[in-house]
């Protein structure tokens, strides 16, 4: 039996061709941003509508509200919005509290993430001894456009969730913490990564154990206070994305994608390339030379995304492909990165054009 080999050591490198990568990301994605305020009329408001977002939108006018109805909203789900409270916390910080800044802020806090994942993706790459160009292929992984362009939760908790395991892997583990917490406190699947470094550091003892507790016991204390105080007021719905066997929500709705392909074709153009793409995530199980949290957080968050039923919509898979795809690229740098290249990048383009009329635009093509 071969021993595990730990990840490669990041030697600090210059930064040359770091700020490069990142501008382009950004340019990639203001482009975006520009071409849908173009559609909505030049309002960033618009991009809080038929979604998540307006609860978001919410959130960052007042963090720790406990009205149910305000500002013209009325919270369905006002626990499990508010406990992803990263996001429109940090929007409501840029904006500095001035409710018509609110909806620009929003915008700023996920451009600002992702431009964040791609320069810490590029350092890191060039870090390892690759190219810093495959530093933006993480970040115009298409979720995050869904995220932009609705004002949803990925773009930062993905940037959070890459700085705490940069961090882990340059040894510094403190910081680890503070970015994973943060991350869970934004987006809570992340929490995938907490259990995988707690188990891991039970086994090896790398990293120290508690860079995995703190985050789960921080969220779980959040958590339980958010749900107490809105216990009273709205009932906790059922999920809405209940588990079922693996693979068979996805073979459902492929079986019912084969006999009505006039209207599912724009999702199959999305999804076959999102298959192609968690195929090579499952290849990257297969190599040792990551470090075994990575490895079993990649496989941890594999196996919840098979076991949902989220298939029949872009905006869901693409969302929850964002984790595993971050960790997909860690252990493939270097590695495969071209077909994942071409993957992310078709990937990136068409679901900027199928996004970025939503809500207000009709048709197959686009979502509604």
């Amino acid at each position: 039996m071969s021993a595990t080999r730990e990840a490669p050591p990041i030697v600090v490198r210059r930064n040359a061709g770091v700020a490069t990568v990142a501008a382009v990301v950004a340019v990639a994605y203001v482009a975006f941003v520009g071409a849908r305020l173009a559609v909505l009329d030049g309002d960033p408001s618009g991009f809080t509508l038929g979604y998540d977002g307006l609860a978001y939108y919410r959130l960052a006018l007042d963090p720790l509200t406990d009205d149910v109805s305000a500002h013209g909203i009325t919270f369905t789900r006002p626990a499990y919005w508010q406990t992803r409270i990263g996001y429109p916390l940090s929007a409501w910080a840029v904006s500095g509290g001035q409710a018509p800044l609110v909806p620009l802020a929003l915008l700023l806090v996920n451009l600002l993430a992702v431009v964040a994942l791609a320069a810490m993706a590029a350092r890191l790459a060039r870090n390892l001894g690759r190219s810093p160009w495959w530093g933006a292929v993480p970040a115009l992984w298409a979720g995050y456009v869904v995220g932009i362009g609705q004002d949803l939760t990925e773009p930062l908790a993905g940037a959070l969730l890459l700085g705490s395991l940069v961090a882990i892997r340059g040894g510094r583990s403190a910081a680890a913490a503070v970015a994973l917490t943060a991350a869970a406190l934004t987006r809570e699947t992340t929490l995938v990564v907490a259990v995988a470094v707690l188990l891991a550091a039970i086994v090896t003892r790398k990293p120290p154990w508690w860079v995995g507790a703190a985050p789960l016991a921080i969220y779980a204390g959040w958590r339980a206070w958010v749900r107490a105080r809105w216990s009273g007021e709205v009932p906790h719905p059922r999920s809405d994305n209940p588990l079922a066997a693996p693979l068979t929500a996805l073979a459902k709705y492929l079986g019912h994608a084969a006999t009505h392909l006039g209207t599912e074709w724009p999702n199959l153009v999305l999804l076959l390339p999102t298959l192609a793409a968690l195929g090579l995530a499952v290849a990257a199980l297969r190599h040792r030379d990551g470090p075994p949290y990575e490895r079993l957080a990649l496989a941890g968050f594999l196996a919840l995304l098979l076991c949902l039923p989220v298939w029949d919509r872009g905006q869901a898979y693409l969302r929850w492909g964002c984790e595993p795809m971050l960790l997909t690229w860690m252990l493939l740098l270097g590695r495969r990165m071209h077909a994942l290249g071409a993957l992310t990048g078709l990937l990136w383009v068409v679901t900027a054009a199928q996004s970025l009329g939503y809500p207000v635009w009709g048709g197959v093509w686009t979502w509604s």
